[in-house]
């Protein structure tokens, strides 16, 4: 099992009226969107998975599109959810391949939660458009790296 962890794309400004959940992408973010597909072209996906806020949605709308999936929204991927819920919410699926859309405090939070369980973690960071690929035997995360969103493959 592979899961990949996408921090969304650049979003415009932070809302402060609470309706932050549906900031859209701006003009660069759908751009990064867009190569997802590309950087996810030689890889076999069964499901995406997406935090409820649009701009994670938005995320993974070109990939899903391109390889016909739909987006399945999951709470525990939400920006502020805790590092057990975000855990289950990837690993409570019965696929083979799972791109999941979460948020700059989220992901850290599974890395450094992973890395003080012995998991060797390659590289670091989270930025917007980035990817952590955690590498999956018998439900347990045996190894993560870190691909920055410049990278034009994941290999």
């Amino acid at each position: 099992m592979q899961v990949y962890l996408v921090r969304h794309a650049h979003a415009g400004q932070r809302q402060q009226d609470g309706r932050d959940i549906y900031r859209p992408l701006s003009a660069r973010g759908r751009d990064r969107a867009a190569e997802l597909v590309s950087l996810f072209a030689d890889l076999a996906i069964d499901r995406l998975l997406s935090s409820p806020a649009t701009r994670c949605a938005q995320t993974l709308e070109p990939l899903a599109a391109a390889r016909g999936l739909d987006i399945v929204e999951h709470d525990g991927l939400w920006e502020g959810s805790s590092i057990a819920d975000a855990l289950s919410a990837v690993l409570s699926q019965r696929a083979a391949s799972i791109v999941a859309c979460s948020h700059g405090d989220v992901i850290p939070a599974v890395i450094d939660l992973l890395a003080g369980q012995g998991v060797p973690v390659s590289g670091r960071g989270c930025e917007l458009g980035s990817v952590w690929i955690l590498e999956m035997e018998r439900g347990r995360c045996s190894a993560a790296r870190y691909v920055p969103a410049r990278a034009t493959a994941l290999a």
